[in-house]
């Protein structure tokens, strides 16, 4: 699936695309990572497949002692649609039609330096094709984000001992 860098821009910035949102309590996503993010997954695919451009924002908030926000987007470069005023800096020809892919960011206190990362998980072809291959991808990164965030909680904590 393709679309031109200019009606990307032009949705984004006029917040046209598809949103939904959902929450959840640490303990029930860590209980079972892949219930809880498989309605995420389900919601984001008929986000897409309702919206005219496949455009779609899809979060999850989920609150722990300290919450955590994680975003499935479509998009054309590895910014979240919060970010759409740099998108075109990245493209030379707004005209071109560039491949829509799935994006996976993660927003949490403490994550790294800036408490946010964004990364790639497939095209959105592939994950309309074989949803289950895309829930399962989205449940690893999920798990590597919080690993991320556990090994970056015990740093901080064996910083303040010493």
């Amino acid at each position: 699936m393709k679309i031109r860098v200019k009606d990307f821009l032009a949705a984004g910035e006029a917040q046209t695309f598809a949103s939904q949102e959902f929450s959840a309590d640490l303990k029930q996503v860590q209980a079972d990572l892949k219930q809880a993010l498989g309605q995420v997954v389900t919601a984001f695919l008929e986000e897409v497949a309702d919206h005219p451009q496949n455009l779609a924002q899809v979060s999850l908030t989920i609150k722990g002692d300290s919450d955590f926000k994680l975003f499935l987007e479509t998009g054309i470069i590895n910014l979240a649609f919060r970010d759409i005023k740099r998108v075109d800096n990245f493209f030379s020809d707004e005209e071109a039609e560039v491949p829509l892919n799935v994006y996976l960011s993660f927003e949490a206190p403490g994550l790294n330096a800036s408490g946010y990362r964004i990364d790639e998980i497939t095209d959105l072809a592939s994950a309309q094709a074989k949803p289950a291959r895309f829930l399962d991808l989205v449940v690893a990164q999920l798990e590597s984000y919080l690993a991320m965030l556990a090994a970056s909680e015990q740093e901080n904590t064996t910083e303040n001992e010493n």
